[in-house]
């Protein structure tokens, strides 16, 4: 994880938290990550959200809770939110086995292919005209579903994207905020702002934020020598409001951004 990642997850996950009720789930492939999904046709808009992990993996995820618990609360949080603009996402919690071509889907087992198709026709998604066999192991990738996934789905139509991170109050059961970290050594930290190549993926992540009602939230940071993040080191905050018309140009303006230290961020959860 980044060094600001090390940090918040630190701040959550000791005995005597800094911010009591609150819960992190860090996306962490190949242990479990949070994937929105959609096809170019519909694009802004999404088409699903899954938790992917491999199966029997354990990812460093969540906090004083279970991560089991968080991906039933993900669940019941994505199936039952939907606006008025939008109708409500389907969910799916995905592990993989691909030594042995196999997909859990929901708890049901697919091989790898009619999983494949399965994942489809659930989520709307275009696949390539060929069927391509699955990863082998998991030491030689970073990440083995994102490897088999680029592959099965259709390259041109297909987008996916992690979440890095969303917060959580345990004392409501609610999901609080989502969270991209930036970590950028070879850019001057005062004139940083969000990568316009990075538009369509900061798209999908304000579509997600829109549907749950909650903030998202970008934050850069420059250190890369030091696992943990000094909670005095300053970060720039980009901040979307959801269902507040805000546009493209207007979340990444040098007027959306806050300096702060590392430590403040931690309100934002």
């Amino acid at each position: 994880m980044t060094a600001y990642l090390n940090y918040v997850f630190n701040q959550t996950s000791s005995q005597t938290p800094t911010i009591p009720n609150k819960e992190l789930f860090i996306s962490q492939p190949p242990g479990p990550a949070i994937l929105v999904w959609t096809n170019t046709n519909v694009f802004p808009n999404l088409t699903g959200v899954s938790v992917v992990s491999e199966l029997n993996s354990v990812g460093m995820n969540s906090n004083s809770v279970r991560s089991t618990n968080l991906i039933s609360n993900l669940s019941q949080t994505i199936t039952n939110t939907g606006n008025q603009n939008r109708s409500t996402l389907p969910f799916l919690d995905i592990k993989y086995d691909f030594p042995n071509d196999l997909l859990i889907i929901n708890g049901t087992n697919y091989t790898v292919t009619t999983g494949g198709d399965y994942i489809a026709t659930q989520f709307n998604l275009s696949t390539t005209g060929s069927r391509t066999k699955s990863v082998n192991s998991s030491t030689s990738v970073t990440d083995p579903f994102h490897i088999w996934s680029r592959d099965f789905f259709s390259g041109s139509m297909v987008k996916k994207l992690d979440i890095d991170m969303a917060s959580y109050d345990s004392s409501n059961n609610t999901f609080t905020g989502l969270f991209e970290i930036k970590r950028s050594a070879n850019s001057n930290f005062n004139n940083w702002q969000p990568y316009t190549d990075d538009k369509p993926n900061y798209e999908m992540v304000m579509a997600l934020a829109d549907e749950l009602n909650i903030p998202f939230h970008t934050i850069h940071h420059n250190e890369v020598q030091e696992r943990v993040i000094d909670e005095s080191k300053l970060v720039n905050v980009y901040s979307y409001t959801p269902q507040a018309g805000q546009s493209w140009n207007d979340f990444r303006s040098f007027n959306n951004r806050q300096q702060v230290s590392a430590k403040q961020t931690l309100a934002l959860l």
